[in-house]
């Protein structure tokens, strides 16, 4: 059961970043009219932070606190700042 809730949490964590991924590319994609362009890139939207939601839930607190280190390091390097513990 518990590989199983791991399986399905990493699962729906890749999905979301797919639909993010897809989110962009939507509205050069779909060949209709901006309301429709509007919903289908809104309703992808929902569906990927649900699944993202849902993994976090799923996978628990260690990979959340992992996850949250790994992306606070990279924006850090991003703002030019040489440690995690350096203060702003």
């Amino acid at each position: 059961m518990q590989k199983m809730k791991r399986v399905l949490g990493l699962f729906l964590f890749w999905l979301s970043w797919i639909l993010w991924t897809l989110m962009f590319v939507v509205p050069f994609v779909l060949d209709s009219d901006v309301e429709t362009v509007a919903i289908v890139t809104t309703s992808v939207l929902v569906a990927a932070e649900v699944s993202f939601i849902v993994s976090l839930l799923l996978l628990g607190k260690p990979f959340y606190l992992a996850m949250k280190t790994r992306v606070k390091r990279l924006w850090l390097k991003f703002r030019g700042k040489n440690s995690v513990t350096e203060d702003e």
